[in-house]
């Protein structure tokens, strides 16, 4: 019978190929031989195990320990496979602002969180320390007491999070009754119209909707973008509903924002706060003039009023004048002003 030709070039390619495989399955999770042998089947068809397919597996398995220092154990007590380290298969060798980068992450959602969208954040950082060699991966560690992120403070609701996610998957309109920033405050049916989750530099998740009503009513204007805190939704009141959402994003009135920064509040580290369609120039002095866009002014009211006497807004006329009747009402918590000598 005539050999074919490139058939040991073709063998090896194919042995290379499934090991691979089996490397990408452990980094998953855990597996026992018979998870891996019919994942490989799957995967690989005709290119996969011969008859003895147990066999061959643990050949596979001993030449990544022997060929790649792979450090693969067997679990008896659970009856799985277990990758340690990859070895010469730890491919990624990232800059030094990478590793800076994922040190801050790192450092900042330690394993054990109960926060189910950090525990999710975790879990891909592990496998991305996985594919660091040794080296790297201690340096990364050595970092985590010096670097950090500040931590969401309130506990997200797993149902929550899954609800949520749902419904901007689905499509369709959310309910739920939702904390106020007034604590005194009981919480309220708000119903939306999700379209996504979203980290801030506070810390928080969130959830980008349009706000389609609220009861009992308050002083909310319908149809204008919202970001809910996850952890502000009442657990066992979120509900995805049968309505689906309109081919286009609801849009309430938008008003051009325009404000000044004192260079104190400008050259901090957070101190030009977000706005859709944002730009921002510096001036000599080191001050920031800030334009954007806003649909809800007594959000860019409780925004812009934290800087103070260090902001001064220009426009829109209906912002200066809410932000007037707030420090109106604030004064006249004090009574008369202190005369200043």
């Amino acid at each position: 019978m005539a050999r074919r030709s490139g058939g040991i070039k073709r063998s090896s390619w194919v042995t290379f190929r499934r090991r691979l495989f089996l490397v990408r399955q452990l980094l998953r999770a855990p597996a026992s031989a018979a998870e891996l042998i019919s994942r490989v089947q799957t995967e690989l068809g005709e290119n996969g195990y011969p008859a003895n397919a147990a066999a061959a597996l643990k050949h596979d398995l001993d030449s990544l320990k022997g060929e790649y220092d792979c450090q693969i154990v067997y679990r008896r007590d659970q009856g799985k496979y277990v990758i340690i380290d990859l070895g010469e298969l730890a491919l990624l060798d990232p800059p030094q602002h990478c590793l800076e980068a994922l040190a801050l992450l790192d450092a900042s959602y330690p394993p054990g969180t109960g926060n189910p969208m950090q525990s999710h954040i975790r879990a891909l950082l592990d496998q991305v320390m996985h594919m660091l060699p040794n080296r790297l991966q201690l340096q990364v560690h050595a970092r985590r007491r010096t670097t950090r992120q500040k931590m969401p403070i309130g506990r997200i609701d797993s149902n929550v999070l899954a609800t949520v996610r749902q419904a901007i998957e689905e499509k369709h309109e959310l309910v739920f009754r939702y904390w106020g920033l007034n604590n005194g405050e009981a919480p309220r049916r708000h119903r939306v119209a999700p379209y996504g989750i979203f980290f801030r530099n506070s810390g928080h998740t969130l959830l980008d909707a349009t706000l389609l009503e609220v009861q009992p009513a308050g002083s909310e204007q319908l149809f204008t973008t919202v970001d809910y805190r996850l952890d502000r939704i009442v657990p066992g009141t979120v509900q995805v509903l049968p309505t689906p959402l309109p081919p286009e994003r609801p849009q309430a009135q938008t008003y051009t924002l325009r404000y000044w920064l004192h260079p104190e509040i400008a050259q901090s580290a957070d101190g030009v706060s977000f706005f859709p369609n944002m730009r921002v120039e510096y001036g000599n002095d080191g001050s920031a003039m800030v334009t954007a866009t806003i649909s809800n002014l007594a959000v860019a009211r409780d925004v812009l009023l934290r800087y103070g006497d260090r902001c001064r807004v220009i426009e829109p006329p209906e912002l200066i004048d809410t932000l007037r009747e707030t420090v109106e009402a604030m004064a006249s918590l004090y009574g008369s002003p202190v005369a200043v000598r």
